[in-house]
């Protein structure tokens, strides 16, 4: 007989089975209804051994959508030329993006600085959200001189690509010249376009790319922890 609380049964029973691949990386749990009338607890036991396995990075729970088992994290390799949808490619995960806003904003001090622009000079901003394997992984928000890539906003709209997008407007290659990496909670918002719990983590992933030593782009990206491993390619930094 288990000795122990009863949402540690629960919470034992669920890690047997993930381990076994009775449950398998990425699979759906049964509803906590479901959850409790197999395991013989309320549903509130059952949460309380969720909440535990997701703060293990364990589970992961989708608003709207339930609970999933946590798919191995995705490499994500930081260089001076790689770009996240390329990666995602790169490692066999299907990669799609949708546009959440695409509009000309006044650069506020921020932008200005890391732009190298006057505060209220016009920039392209551009937010969207990426999936792997119809994941949600990562909100994108890019920043761009209006006056330094003027079309950009019509042709991304038709493309659905930043890199294609420029390419139209006449950039051809850039690359990143520096990139920051913080952690903190999710907003409400970032939770829910991410699909995952504000108890748990992400990645404030921030980048400026530059062109011949201009400044093309910042970028600040929110990305859900559990679902990305970041990986440096020492040699590569040895050779510049």
């Amino acid at each position: 007989m288990f000795q122990g609380k009863r949402w540690e049964f629960v919470r034992s029973k669920i890690e047997e089975n993930i381990a076994s691949n009775s449950l398998a990386p990425g699979e759906k749990l049964p509803n906590d209804l479901e959850l409790a009338k197999l395991y013989g607890v309320n549903r509130h036991t059952v949460r309380y051994a969720i909440r535990a396995l997701e703060q293990k990075g364990i589970l992961r729970v989708e608003q709207g959508r339930g609970t999933y088992v946590v798919e191995n994290p995705t490499p994500y390799l930081l260089s001076a030329e790689t770009r996240l949808t390329d990666n995602l490619i790169a490692h066999g995960r299907l990669a799609r993006r949708n546009i959440l806003s695409s509009e000309t904003i006044a650069a506020d001090e921020r932008l200005a600085k890391n732009l190298q622009l006057s505060i209220g000079d016009e920039v392209f901003s551009i937010r969207t959200l990426s999936f792997q394997d119809e994941v949600p992984i990562v909100i994108a928000h890019s920043y761009f001189p209006a006056q330094r890539v003027p079309g950009l906003l019509d042709e991304f709209s038709g493309v659905n690509s930043i890199s294609k997008a420029l390419k139209r407007v006449g950039v051809e290659g850039y690359t990143q010249q520096w990139v920051q990496i913080n952690a903190r909670m999710p907003t409400e918002e970032e939770a829910r376009l991410l699909g995952m719990s504000t108890s748990m983590p992400v990645f404030i992933k921030e980048n400026l790319d530059c062109v011949d030593g201009k400044p093309l782009k910042f970028g600040e990206n929110v990305l859900c922890a559990s679902r990305i491993n970041f990986l440096i390619n020492f040699a590569e930094l040895k050779s510049r």
